[in-house]
């Protein structure tokens, strides 16, 4: 319940006096009384602001006017009080109250305004305080404006009804309530407008029907008897007619609000920042509304009230609602208000949370000690909270995702199955869980009729009908029946509480960075059983939800209520859970994937949110900007700092993840998958628990893999694999998921890679070396030396597989791997094979030996057998990779006798140049490796015959290749000449084309010394015409009589720029 203001009596008439109190000022610390006998009472107020409020008399004026005094008014920029008596307006001094002047066209006047603005002058420019005087004579409006010490008259405007009140929209334009309605007047060109509801404001079309309202009136004529008009903050005034009202702007227009739901019509209202005042005669009573939610929050009950009073300017934070004065014919109070503290405490309280968040959000922020964002957002999320009471989930999570609610202090809502460790509920005990299950058993037997939810009788729905008619609704978390605080006047005139329980201090709001911040609210022994959230269940007094039937039933047959919270649990429990996955776990994990990068590490938030980045809107956050506040003293050193730092972004991203990952588990099992195998931060071991009781090991094998427990992925997939049943996991039987897996690791973990493996390449060995040789990118970066020796110890066939790969596909251009791989060939060769899989391998050794020229030659030679006819060749190779061309053409010519490849061999080298691996000694030139084979055919060395048909094969076919005189040298006597006929062709044909391609040389290249002398006459013929107007291109000077040079491009330049042109 909220105590916005208390009444203290500070005046009171006795009754010697025989006087009334007919009108009052207050300016300042100044308190004026006019009084039925016309006279003018004086008075200072002392501490205004506390209960010790007094009155000390300043002076008397018996003689200030022969009739009782209307109204007071002072302009206190210029200095003067503005009386209305007799139905005349006076002009006194403010500070001797001397009569200065009565304006004589006012006679007759009912009532008047005044308002003071700071304006511009329209030529100058010159800022000004300009004061203007309204007054209301019968039907006219008559206008001043103070200049020069004295009021000039303005412009007089004739309306169609009696002026009833006047209020300052702005200072040139005021309404004025006239009999049958409202009009506002611009004071500077004296146009009148008449106000006229829109259809849909104030709910004009509906309360048309229902007799109530604006809409239901034409003209404004139907109405009472009292125009009443005030301004609101926010450039808003107020109009009251009878019970109807509207709300409209400064230019007049109507604003599309609902009216205010007055139970009796006003008397006086006013504007007291930041509350809505109406003073009810009749009644005696103050009423005190928020006028932004027109909802009544306070009755003050005073005896024969009829003055309300509100010192302008009563829509600023100047005033702040501290000079509220209301009087009776006999008394004046003043009307203390409490701190805004107290009063939101009060309304949290009285579970007005609503109203709360509009005070709050009303307030400026200089009149809350504690910061007014933090809290609003405090008191946000406790609406939220009674809204997750209420079981209006989709509400309660925007809310908390609207205000950046703290994980934890949303997610220890929910039961230990969604929020873990940090839930409010207790596990429930077996016992315990017995009974309930018991109870409900009992319960579902119980038949229960369909008259039973309905509402007891006609009057309670009617009841409720005028509830929702007057604004009052269950919806966000707010009271159905908000009951205002009703306090009455005792015989000393202070204004107590009705009750003494209402006599109590009321308890400070106090904040807590962490968990719920009003402890003052809750219920004690509520707090004692279920801890510091405790106030979400219960503020006061547990009402009975509408849509609850089994509270509505107990209702009916006057039972007790169990008001005992309980967890949520069925239906219930998922449509919660379902809310917060998609209203507020999803819109805080979209928050917080700016702190990780690419590689899915955490980044320090104070980088992220540092001034002049992308996210540095970002701090405004209250989730975000508590990254970068630490608790406790901060460490001296940067490091430390961005760790504690990181390690809260990454506490938060925990709670929020493996909070998700429970919610998912509950209401759509399907979405676990997406969410295990993104970047996540969830627990470990809440996944692997929950993924294994429900048997998705596929899930839980991709989640191991996203947090790199890499050994407890492998070991789950080789137990599968492995099993001899796969109804459990079938995705996993085999080696098939253990390798793709393998496939997918990096050279760090080839550890792993070799233990987890074996198995797969002892079952499948095809399959499982394409964790080494598959294109995955990850086997190229495995250390090639490590994996050679695991393989080599499997299998050689996989090691020879392997050095294969790397070799043929990858271009590893290693000494050591060619020579490994040599020697693995020669290891498999030496086994005992068929004939086929010898000859296979042979082929593979010797196409090696071949193409490759990294192995060590050397090594590889003394590995070879010389004596074993199938490895003749191997050493021919090796051998010609060494340079040794004689030692390789010996091994075709008389071990293998193998003419044809000898040539070929030949010809091999010729082509290929020498060896990079030929010594000094062994070295030749390819031209005289065929003169190595003439002479092994033609003088072969002891015990083999010449050859002398291979060597005029040799001589018929390469003969130009060999130097003639050598050539001949080693040819015997007794070979004829016609036997050297095609030897002698092929010298003189490679003579004659040697001549031939000379003179075509020496031909082309004189034709392109003439094409370039002829070019060369060209462009020394070119005349260039030099004038004193031509500049040169370099220096940008003139040409003049300097010597010149020509460019190829034409251009002219300075002879000593020509070395600096660039053409």
């Amino acid at each position: 319940m909220l105590n916005a203001f208390n009444a203290r009596s500070i005046f009171e008439l006795t009754a010697k006096d025989r006087l009334k109190i007919d009108s009052l000022l207050a300016y300042g610390d100044k308190l004026i009384l006019g009084l039925s006998s016309g006279a003018l009472r004086i008075y200072r107020v002392h501490s205004p602001d506390t209960p010790d409020v007094s009155l000390t008399l300043l002076r008397t004026i018996d003689s200030f006017s022969r009739r009782k005094i209307e109204l007071l008014a002072c302009i206190k920029e210029a200095g003067i009080l503005v009386s209305l008596a007799d139905s005349n307006v006076h002009i006194h001094d403010l500070n001797d109250f001397t009569l200065t002047e009565t304006l004589s066209k006012a006679r007759g006047a009912t009532t008047l305004a005044v308002t003071s603005n700071v304006e511009r002058d329209p030529e100058t420019q010159i800022p000004s305080i300009v004061s203007r005087l309204a007054i209301g004579v019968k039907r006219k409006v008559l206008m001043y404006s103070w200049a020069d010490g004295g009021f000039q008259e303005g412009k007089e405007v004739t309306l169609s009804g009696a002026v009833k009140s006047l209020t300052w929209a702005s200072g040139h334009k005021i309404v004025v309530g006239l009999t049958s309605g409202f009009v506002i007047v611009d004071v500077d060109t004296a146009s009148v407008e008449e106000i006229v509801p829109s259809e849909g404001a104030n709910g004009a079309s509906k309360a048309r029907d229902e007799k109530a309202g604006w809409g239901s009136y034409v003209g404004m004529g139907g109405w009472g008897s009292k125009s009443l008009s005030t301004r609101l903050g926010g450039g808003e005034l107020l109009l009251v007619r009878d019970s109807s009202t509207l709300f409209i702007d400064t230019e007049g227009k109507p604003l599309d609000r609902p009216p205010v739901p007055w139970s009796t019509p006003p008397d006086s209202i006013a504007y007291s920042y930041p509350y809505l005042i109406s003073l009810n005669a009749a009644k005696h009573q103050i009423e005190v509304r928020n006028p932004s939610t027109r909802t009544l929050l306070q009755n003050i009950s005073l005896p024969t009230v009829t003055t309300l009073h509100v010192p302008p300017p009563n829509v600023a934070l100047v005033h702040a609602g501290k000079l509220f004065y209301v009087a009776s014919p006999t008394q004046v109070w003043r009307m203390g208000a409490t701190d805004y503290e107290t009063q939101i405490n009060n309304l949290v309280e009285a579970e007005q949370l609503d109203e709360a968040i509009r005070l709050i959000e009303t307030l400026e922020s200089v009149l809350l000690k504690e910061s007014k964002e933090e809290k609003l957002r405090e008191v946000q999320m406790l609406k939220a909270q009674k809204l997750f009471e209420r079981r209006k989930y989709e509400e309660s999570m925007a809310l908390f995702a609207a205000v950046s609610a703290p994980p934890e202090r949303v997610v220890k809502l929910f039961p230990r199955v969604i929020a873990g460790d940090i839930s409010i509920w207790p596990e429930v005990e077996e016992d315990d869980q017995a009974d309930g299950d018991a109870k409900a058993i009992v319960e579902e037997e119980e038949p229960v009729g369909e008259d039973e939810t309905a509402p007891a009788d006609d009057a309670e729905a009617e009841e409720t009908s005028k509830e929702k008619e007057n604004g009052d609704s269950t919806e966000n978390g707010e009271s159905s029946d908000p009951k205002p605080v009703d306090i009455k006047t005792d015989p000393s005139g202070d204004a107590t509480p009705e009750k003494a329980k209402s006599r109590s201090t009321t308890p400070e709001l106090k904040r807590s960075p962490t968990t719920e911040a009003y402890g003052s609210m809750r219920n004690i022994a509520f707090s004692r059983k279920y801890g510091e959230t405790a106030s979400i269940f219960s503020f006061g007094t547990r009402r009975v939800d509408e849509n609850d039937s089994a509270s509505l039933m107990a209702n009916k047959d006057n039972q007790p209520v169990d008001d005992t919270p309980r967890p949520l649990e069925g239906e219930e429990l998922k449509k919660a859970a379902q809310e917060l996955a998609r209203s507020y776990l999803n819109d805080v994990r979209r928050k917080l994937t700016k702190y990780f990068g690419s590689d899915g590490n955490p980044v320090d938030p104070l980088l992220i949110l540092a001034n002049g980045s992308v996210h540095e809107a970002s701090r405004k956050d209250p989730l975000e900007s508590s990254f970068l506040t630490l608790d406790g003293v901060s460490s001296p050193v940067v490091e430390d700092a961005a760790k504690e730092r990181i390690e809260k972004l990454m506490e938060t991203c925990r709670l929020v993840d493996t909070t998700l990952f429970r919610a998912y588990m509950l209401i759509r099992p399907a979405l676990v998958g997406p969410l295990v195998r993104i970047q996540n931060q969830c627990d470990p071991d809440v996944v692997s628990e929950k993924l294994r009781e429900q048997g998705k090991f596929d899930d839980l094998v991709d989640f191991l893999e996203r947090k790199k427990l890499h050994r407890d992925a492998l070991e789950l997939l080789r137990f599968f694999g492995q099993a001899e049943d796969d109804s459990k996991a079938p995705n996993l039987h085999g080696p098939q998921r253990t390798i793709t897996y393998l496939e997918r690791l990096k050279a760090e973990h080839i550890d792993l890679i070799f233990e987890f493996a074996t198995w797969p390449l002892k079952v499948e060995p095809k399959l499982g070396m394409e964790i080494f040789v598959g294109d995955t990118g990850n086997s190229e970066s495995l250390p090639r030396s490590r994996v050679l020796d695991f393989l080599e110890q499997q299998d050689q066939g996989l090691a020879i597989q392997y050095l294969e790969h790397i070799v043929t596909e990858l271009k590893d251009m290693t000494p050591e791997f060619h020579t490994r791989l040599a020697g693995l060939y020669l290891t498999v060769l030496s086994r005992d094979h068929t004939q086929a899989e010898k000859d296979s391998w042979h082929a593979r050794f010797l196409e090696f030996l071949k193409t490759s020229d990294q192995y060590r030659a050397e090594k590889v030679l003394g590995s070879l057998p010389r004596d074993v006819p199938e490895y003749y060749e191997c050493r021919a190779v090796v051998l010609s990779k060494m340079g040794r061309h004689k030692a390789a053409l010996e091994i075709y010519v008389f071990k293998l006798n193998d003419h044809a490849k000898a040539e070929e061999y030949c010809m091999r080298v010729h082509r290929s140049g020498p060896s990079p691996t030929a010594t000094a000694m062994d070295s030749v030139t390819t031209e005289t490796v065929y003169h190595i084979l003439l002479s092994l055919y033609l003088r072969p060395p002891s015990p083999h015959e010449q050859q002398l048909g291979p060597a005029l094969t040799i001589l018929s076919r390469h003969g130009a290749r060999l130097e003639a005189s050598d050539a001949l040298k080693l040819i015997p006597g007794n070979v004829k000449v016609k036997d050297l006929e095609s030897y002698f062709e092929s010298r003189i044909r490679a003579a004659n084309a040697t001549v031939t391609e000379n003179r075509i040389i020496a031909a082309l290249r004189k034709s392109h010394i003439v094409d370039v002398q002829e070019k060369l006459l060209d462009a020394r013929n070119s005349p260039v015409i030099v004038s004193e107007e031509n500049v040169c291109p370099v220096c940008h000077k003139r040409l003049g009589l300097s010597v010149i040079w020509r460019l190829p491009t034409g251009q002219v330049v300075h002879y000593g720029c020509a070395r600096k042109a660039v053409f």
